[in-house]
């Protein structure tokens, strides 16, 4: 029987309908429904244009309560963008010095210019100078913006706000 095509299997009917509809269902969460109401920049793309930009942007008083989704979104971020490679928060010091108590030892606006200015901080500031006289390796630019330089500290308040040990 040489020449003959051999039989191509056939899935059945109801799998054929299941693999349409999962399909249907993802082409539908990628288009989206169109503008959110609840604009979240944790969720989406960063506009630092929208009007609740600068709320989200100011730092929190000390006093403020953790808001959890832009803490969860900067552990995140610490951990995907190698920050734990130097910093870690559990009081170990690394390359560079462990950031547990960062908030409570520094201002917000110190740790911004820190992260997302780190050679002008070295240049200028007595602290960062210090700190890299200590851990003899100047923190490199890693090209945070700010969204994510205030969902770090906002991890890191919550790290802080723990009692008991630090987490790695």
């Amino acid at each position: 029987m040489l020449g003959m095509p051999l039989p191509l299997p056939t899935a059945p009917r109801a799998v054929i309908v299941l693999l349409a509809a999962a399909m249907a269902v993802g082409a539908f969460g990628l288009t989206g429904c169109g503008e959110r109401e609840d604009w979240s920049p944790i969720d989406g793309p960063w506009d630092p244009d929208h009007p609740e930009a600068r709320a989200i942007l100011e730092p929190p008083a000390a006093t403020d309560p953790i808001d959890d989704e832009m803490a969860d979104a900067g552990e995140r971020w610490y951990r995907t963008r190698g920050c734990l490679a130097c910093h870690r928060v559990d009081g170990t010091d690394v390359v560079g010095p462990a950031l547990n108590g960062i908030t409570t030892r520094r201002s917000y606006e110190w740790y911004r210019a820190m992260v997302m200015s780190p050679d002008s901080m070295i240049r200028v500031d007595p602290i960062a100078q210090q700190l890299t006289e200590i851990y003899r390796v100047p923190m490199p630019d890693q090209g945070v913006d700010e969204l994510r330089t205030r969902a770090i500290w906002e991890y890191l308040r919550r790290v802080d706000a723990r009692p008991g040990p630090r987490g790695s």
